[in-house]
Formats: C-alpha cells, structure tokens, sequence
C-alpha cells in the first residue's frame, strides 16, 4: 500500500481514465462503469489517503470527475438553504432553520476552486474567466449560482459564490399564517389586490420572504386564469396545481427572460432622419 495526498491522486486518476476510459467521463450513463475503471485503479496501484477507506475512496474521485467534488452533498441536502464560498478554504452553510455552520471540508487550492465553479455553471451556458469575472447560473434542481473570480476577488482567495438552494413547495398560506409572518387579514387584503388587477412590488432583503409571500398570493388565482411567469435563471415560483391522479388542475405558463436587442441598422437610419431634419 501506497499513501498519497488527495489532491495528487486525483490527478493521477483523472489521466489515467482520460488516456483509457474516456466515454466513461462523457457518457452520463456509464457512472457504473466509471466507478468500477477508479476502484481498479486503485487495486492495481495500491494507493491510500489518510482518512479514506477504499469504498469512501472511490466515491470522492468520483465525485471530483463527473460531479462537484465536496460541493455534491450539500447540493442535494434538503436541510440546506444556502451554501456560501467565501475562498477555496472557506465554506459556510446555510440551514433552513436558520443555523449557520462551517464545513469541514474545502477545495485543494484556489485553481480547484475556479474549475469546480467553471462546471456548476455549465449546466446553464454561462462561463466565469478573467474577462467576464462574475456570473450567474442554475443546475436542473432549482438551484441558483452566484459566481464571483479574479480580479473581483482577490487571486489568493479563488473565488466567491453564493448557491441558493430554492425551496418553492415548502410554502403555502397555512405556513404564512401559522408563523405568524403575516396577519390573515394583510394577506387577505394582498390578495384581494392580486385579484384585481392592483400593480404592486414585492422587495426585501436576501432570505427575507419574498418568495415565500409571492407562491402564496399567486396560489390564490383561481385555476381558470392563465398566469405567465417570467423568470431569470432558476425558477423559483412554484405554481402547478395538480390533483391526486397528477394531473395539472391550473393554467400556468413559465417563461425566461429574453432580451431583445435594437436593430443596428434601424438605429442608423433613425439617426440620419434626425440629423438631416427629417
């Protein structure tokens, strides 16, 4: 048996399956198999790393090829808010009850930050390098990402990222009013002006209840109207109505923003008639 350091055997296992095993990393469906060319590869070289047995061994180079290394956990954790990367050796979790604790864990350097982040954010075809230093993204589980890099944030410290992990079916207007964070008769009131058409904004601070109040007050619409939902990047409304069967009981229309640039050509023109007095 051989000890090495995590961070080198990780290297030397992401060549070895490049060189040989390459559609185990492209192909999502060969999970299996890419476990079974890691495990191997550790029986054939007899590596160890302080702390890990063989079967937990496996699972963290796994997790650092085809998932987001110490970030994976946390990611599909129902307990969990929010997750805070404050530098490649800084992590800070955010609970749903509030709690905010430090993970043990953190990333081997503030390059192995940056890529883990890269990654995160190419579920949703949005890139984080020196020329565009901040961006935004989603992963499939309604998950948000905030990404920060040099030289916004300082080099030694990688990277800054807040993962905000949205919660939408957790709330309903019996979780409001049993929490007493609203009266019956304010909400009533609130959605009374929903209702009938009244403009109104909806603004707080991060973790405020923001959200929380808008699912409410939109699952007040009777199911025979059609709401349209425009959103950015994660969607955290959650308005599907369904029956015991499954099936959808509402009329919902989820939309994304899209911007819609000016045409070059018409802008010219405009500015030519305006020049020449027309």
């Amino acid at each position: 048996m051989a000890k090495i350091e995590l961070s080198a055997l990780v290297g030397l296992v992401q060549g070895h399956i490049t060189r040989n095993y390459a559609m185990a990393l492209i192909d999502k469906t060969k999970t299996d198999e890419l476990r079974a060319y890691i495990g191997k590869y550790l029986y054939d070289t007899g590596y160890t790393v302080d702390g890990y047995d063989t079967k937990s061994l496996v699972d963290r180079l796994f997790s650092e090829m085809a998932e987001y290394s110490i970030l994976t956990k946390y990611l599909h954790d129902d307990r969990i808010e929010e997750v805070n990367i404050n530098g490649w050796d800084d992590i800070a979790i955010t609970y749903l009850d509030g709690r905010i604790e430090k993970a043990e864990e953190y990333f081997f350097s503030p390059g192995h930050a940056v890529d883990i982040v890269k990654k995160l954010l190419q579920h949703s075809g949005m890139i984080i390098d020196n020329a565009t230093p901040m961006a935004q993204g989603h992963l499939p589980n309604n998950t948000r990402v905030t990404a920060l890099k040099t030289p916004i944030v300082d080099e030694d410290r990688g990277v800054a990222v807040s993962i905000r992990m949205l919660h939408p079916a957790r709330v309903d207007r019996e979780n409001l009013l049993r929490t007493e964070s609203i009266t019956d008769e304010m909400l009533s009131f609130l959605e009374m002006c929903l209702r009938y058409g009244v403009s109104f904004v909806v603004a707080g601070r991060t973790s405020s209840g923001k959200t929380t109040l808008l699912n409410s007050l939109l699952g007040s619409i009777p199911d025979n109207k059609r709401i349209y939902s425009i959103e950015s990047g994660a969607r955290e409304l959650s308005l599907v109505k369904r029956d015991v069967n499954g099936k959808v009981i509402n009329n919902v229309v989820f939309c994304r923003r899209y911007r819609i640039y000016p045409c070059r050509s018409f802008e010219s023109t405009v500015d030519e008639s305006h020049q020449s007095g027309e």
